[in-house]
C-alpha cells in the first residue's frame, strides 16, 4: 500500500532538519513540513471532512498549497486546486460539481472568496492561507496557520484508518476547458507514483537539487512537480507566479538546480534585457513541456545557456502527466536525439502508447493518426461523468485528441490537436507544422495557426503572428517564406500582424480560441 504523506514521514525521520520547502524569504524543513501537514489534517477533520470529501484552494502558489497537496489525503479527503484565472461564474460551475464544504484562500483572491462563499451553497467554511490571519476583507474564516498551532501534536499513524491510499483519489484538476466544459480528473496515489517515478529518474532528480516551482499549481504541468520532488527527496523553491525578473533573481539567490518551463516562459527569459545580468551557473538541467516547443527557441537556448542540458516531457493531466520524454541526452550535439528536437521523445517506461487510426486501428510506422496510452499512470476517470470517462477510456487506452507519428526510431513527433486539424479543401492540415515552419522566420517571435471558415475551402489556413521588437515582415512575405518550405496548401492564405505578445491561456499557452474569437468577430464588436 503506498500513501504519499508516508514519504513525508519518511524524510522528516531520515532528514529532519534538511530543508524541504522555501517561500517569500521562509525556509520549512522536512520535520516543520510533516508537523504542518497533519496539523492541518487534524483541523480537518474537525472541520467535518470524512473520506471521499473535497476541499478546494484558491490561490497562487505557495507552502501553504504544497501543504494542501498532501494534507487532505492524511483523513482520507481530495483536493481540488482551483484555477484563479477562471472568472467567478466558472469558478461556481467547478464548486457545484464537486461540492466540497470547505475552501482555503490566499490574500490575491479574497474578494473572490467572498463571492464564493455566498454563491456556492456547498461550502460551510472558509479558511484564510496567508501570513497575516486576519483577512480583513473576508467574511466570517479560520486562519490556516491558527488550526495548525491548535492542533498540537498529531502522530505519524494517528489517522491511518483514514487515510486514503494506492488507487484512491487524492486529487482532482479540472483541465482548462479550452476544447469544452472544464473535467475534473480524477488522480490516485498510483498515478502520480508512477508519473514520478517512471520520469524524475530521466530528469536526472536527486536529493541534492533544488527545484523552482513557478508555473501554476492549479496546472498538473507544476503541480506533478511537487509529488516528483517529495519522491526524490529534493528541495522546493515556491514562486507565487512567474515574473521573469523575479524568477531569475530566484534562480541565482537560492541557487536553483532545475525548473520547468513552458516554451513562452522560456522565451521571455531568453528575451530579458536584464538576462545576461543574472547567475545561471547553478541550474544543471531545465525541463520543458506543456506544448510544442519551437526548434529555432530550443536551438537558441541551448546556445545562450551554456553547460545547462534541457529535457522536454509531453502529456496531459490525464496521464498525470507525462507520456514521453527527450532526455537530456537526446539534446547533445551529436546524439541521436538531437536530430529529432522536433519530436516529443520516446515513450517512458510505463506507457503503453500507440498510434491509430479514426476505428482505433493501429498504424503503420510513420502514418499520423491518434496517440492513445495505457498504464498506471491513467487517470481514474472524470469527476461525475460516466459516460465521458468510458468514451475516453474505451477500449482500455486514454484517447489523447493529439495527433501524432511514431518514427523508426521510437521517437514521437505532434501533428497537432485532433481537434485543431484544419480541413481546407479537402487537405488536412496540422496547425503545427505551419507553426514550425514560420517560427524559422527571423522577424517571428510568436505564431498561431488556425482554421478560419471559408466559403469556398470550407475552412482556411490563418496565421497570427507577433513579430520580435524592431523587425518588420508583411503578411506577403510571411506567406512566400512559408510556401518555400512547406507544401502550399500548409501555408498560411492570410496572415494577421498581432500587436504586441499573443494572449495566453491560464496555463501559459497560445490561447487559439481567443485569437480566433478576436478573428471572426463582427465589425466593431
Amino acid at each position: 500500500m503506498f500513501r504519499w504523506p508516508d514519504l513525508i514521514r519518511k524524510y522528516a525521520h531520515a532528514h529532519p532538519d534538511k530543508q524541504a520547502v522555501h517561500f517569500e524569504g521562509r525556509d520549512f524543513t522536512w520535520a516543520a513540513f510533516r508537523d504542518r501537514i497533519q496539523g492541518i489534517a487534524r483541523a480537518l477533520t474537525g472541520l467535518g471532512v470524512k473520506p471521499g470529501d473535497r476541499v478546494a484552494y484558491l490561490g497562487q502558489n505557495s507552502h501553504w498549497l504544497v501543504e494542501m497537496y498532501l494534507a487532505p489525503t492524511v483523513i482520507g479527503g481530495i483536493l481540488v486546486p482551483l484555477n484563479y484565472r477562471l472568472s467567478v461564474e466558472e469558478m461556481v460551475a467547478v464548486i457545484a460539481d464537486c461540492a466540497p464544504e470547505v475552501l482555503f484562500v490566499d490574500r490575491h483572491y479574497q474578494d473572490i472568496a467572498a463571492q464564493l462563499m455566498a454563491q456556492c451553497p456547498s461550502l460551510k467554511t472558509l479558511v484564510y492561507s496567508d501570513w497575516d490571519p486576519a483577512g480583513p476583507d473576508l467574511p466570517e474564516h479560520l486562519s490556516h496557520d491558527g488550526l495548525i498551532a491548535a492542533a498540537g501534536t498529531v502522530g505519524d499513524g494517528d489517522f491511518d484508518a483514514l487515510a486514503s491510499a494506492s488507487d484512491d483519489v487524492m486529487i482532482i484538476f479540472y483541465t482548462s476547458g479550452t476544447t469544452g466544459v472544464p473535467k475534473g480528473v480524477m488522480l490516485s496515489h498510483n498515478n502520480l507514483l508512477a508519473n514520478a517515478t517512471g520520469s524524475g529518474h530521466l530528469y536526472g532528480y536527486n536529493d541534492r537539487d533544488r527545484l523552482l516551482l513557478s508555473g501554476p499549481m492549479f496546472h498538473l504541468g507544476t503541480g506533478s512537480r511537487v509529488y516528483t520532488s517529495i519522491a526524490y527527496g529534493t528541495s522546493m523553491v515556491i514562486q507565487p507566479r512567474f515574473e521573469v525578473e523575479e524568477t531569475m533573481g530566484l534562480i541565482e539567490a537560492q541557487r536553483v538546480t532545475t525548473m520547468t518551463l513552458v516554451p513562452t516562459m522560456l522565451g521571455m527569459i531568453l528575451n530579458h534585457p536584464r538576462f545576461a545580468e543574472f547567475d545561471f551557473s547553478s541550474i544543471r538541467c531545465l525541463t520543458y513541456g506543456a506544448a510544442p516547443m519551437p526548434v529555432t527557441l530550443m536551438e537558441r537556448a541551448i546556445e545562450a545557456i551554456p553547460g545547462v542540458v534541457f529535457c522536454q516531457g509531453y502529456g496531459m493531466t490525464e496521464t498525470s502527466p507525462v507520456l514521453s520524454v527527450l532526455t537530456p541526452q537526446d539534446h547533445v550535439p551529436g546524439s541521436l536525439g538531437f536530430t529529432k528536437l522536433a519530436s516529443v521523445g520516446r515513450p517512458v517506461i510505463y506507457s503503453d502508447l500507440r498510434i491509430v487510426d479514426a476505428e482505433d486501428r493501429p498504424v503503420k510506422q510513420g502514418e499520423r493518426g491518434e496517440i492513445i496510452v495505457r498504464g498506471p499512470q491513467v487517470m481514474q476517470g472524470y469527476w461525475n461523468r460516466a459516460e465521458e470517462t468510458a468514451d475516453a477510456l474505451r477500449g482500455g487506452f486514454y484517447h489523447t485528441g493529439d495527433a501524432g507519428y511514431l518514427d523508426a526510431d521510437g521517437f514521437l513527433f505532434l501533428a497537432g490537436r485532433t481537434k485543431e486539424m484544419i480541413i481546407s479543401g479537402g487537405e488536412n492540415v496540422y496547425p503545427i507544422e505551419t507553426e514550425n515552419c514560420l517560427s524559422r522566420h527571423p522577424a517571428v517571435a510568436q505564431v498561431a495557426v488556425l482554421g478560419l471558415p471559408h466559403e469556398k475551402w470550407g475552412e482556411t489556413v490563418h496565421a497570427v503572428v507577433a513579430l520580435h521588437a524592431g523587425k518588420d515582415a508583411g503578411a506577403e512575405a510571411l506567406i512566400a517564406f512559408a510556401r518555400e518550405h512547406i507544401a502550399h496548401y500548409k501555408a498560411p492564405r492570410g496572415v494577421t500582424i498581432w500587436d504586441g505578445p499573443l494572449p495566453l491561456s491560464p496555463t501559459n499557452k497560445i490561447d487559439k480560441n481567443a485569437l480566433k474569437r478576436a478573428l471572426t468577430a463582427p465589425a466593431g464588436a
